[in-house]
């Protein structure tokens, strides 16, 4: 595109002067048509205004190159048509990203329903475990109770058998004293 506006202005400028030495030229024809000699004499064949080529040229980038207007706009049509075939990948590529970027949001919102019944399921597991421990609480109390029950009454067992013992040895202490007593007798 710079290289665009440039040409043109420099186009416009070499045209106009073309255009107004052409218009000279065609005054001074016209005043030397005048003549009848002049009158019957046919140009030759291929010896038209673009015969020879293109009449305007340009010099256009390093020294010593020349470059026709023409050639340049065939340059110019090639770099459009290869900047259209970018534009279009480019397109194509927008629009992948774009059902790239859909089949993310719709995976974004999956994951913000599937939050939302997780959080919902940990707050219901939250209020089963606390249901879970006010049905317990009677229970453990009850288990508590015996366990203290029990307890009490392995120690009255334990005290009940020392007692046992405890006569067993006087009874036996008795029996070897009477035992002891007869034999001295």
């Amino acid at each position: 595109m710079r290289k665009i506006v440039p040409m043109i202005s420099l186009c416009l400028f070499l045209l106009s002067v073309l255009g107004c030495k052409s218009f000279t030229k065609k005054n001074n024809t016209m005043d030397t048509r005048n003549s009848p000699a002049e009158e019957t004499v046919s140009r030759p064949k291929g010896s038209g205004y673009l015969s020879n080529g293109p009449t305007v040229v340009i010099n256009a980038g390093e020294e010593g190159q020349k470059t026709s207007f023409l050639e340049q706009f065939d340059q110019l049509r090639k770099d459009l048509a290869s900047s259209l075939g970018k534009n279009a990948s480019i397109v194509k590529e927008l629009e992948s990203e774009k059902a790239i970027k859909l089949s993310l949001e719709s995976e974004l919102e999956e994951f913000g329903r599937q939050a939302e019944v997780t959080q919902q399921l940990i707050i219901e597991n939250e209020k089963v475990c606390k249901k879970l421990e006010e049905s317990q609480a009677p229970y453990e109390k009850k288990i508590r109770e015996l366990t203290f029950e029990l307890t009490k009454a392995q120690i009255e067992a334990t005290k009940a058998k020392q007692e046992l013992i405890r006569l067993k040895i006087e009874h036996l202490v008795e029996r070897d004293k009477q035992k002891s007593d007869i034999s001295q007798q």
